[in-house]
């Protein structure tokens, strides 16, 4: 029974054959030719990419990713805090500016005195005539009246 080996068939389902069976190292054919074919351990373990660096290069993104995720919102809970801070010192300065304030007095208007005179105003020069501008044109002349 040692002899025996497990094969995987194309629609996945298992089967056992007494007669030991290797299979080709590509037994799928390739779509693309410029796109070199899966190599046999990567068909067997089953991943997704053939690079490592590839898989490290983006876990080592998603770590960073997560840190200045972490940073962001270690900064929003600062400046939360800060703010908070600052109202309660301004609520604390308002309190005590109000207890050492003193009212003022009320502040009586005084009418002023009427002016003995009424001041009369200057009379408005009035504009000269420009010769510059052209005397009016009458309406029997303009355009629409034609």
């Amino acid at each position: 029974m040692a002899d025996r080996k497990v094969v995987a068939k194309q629609d996945g389902i298992f089967r056992t054959n007494a007669e030991s069976f290797e299979p080709p190292d590509n037994p799928l054919p390739t779509a693309d030719p410029a796109v070199a074919p899966m190599r046999r351990p990567c068909m067997e373990r089953g991943c997704q990419y053939r690079n490592r660096a590839l898989v490290y290069g983006g876990w080592l993104l998603a770590v960073l990713d997560l840190l200045a995720n972490v940073a962001i919102v270690h900064d929003w809970v600062q400046v939360s805090r800060a703010q908070a801070a600052a109202i309660v010192e301004r609520d604390a300065l308002r309190a005590e500016l109000a207890v050492r304030q003193v009212p003022r007095p009320p502040v009586v208007a005084v009418p002023a005195p009427p002016p003995a005179e009424p001041v009369r105003a200057r009379p408005r020069p009035r504009p000269k005539s420009v010769s510059d501008v052209p005397p009016p044109v009458p309406e029997s002349e303009k355009w629409w009246n034609r």
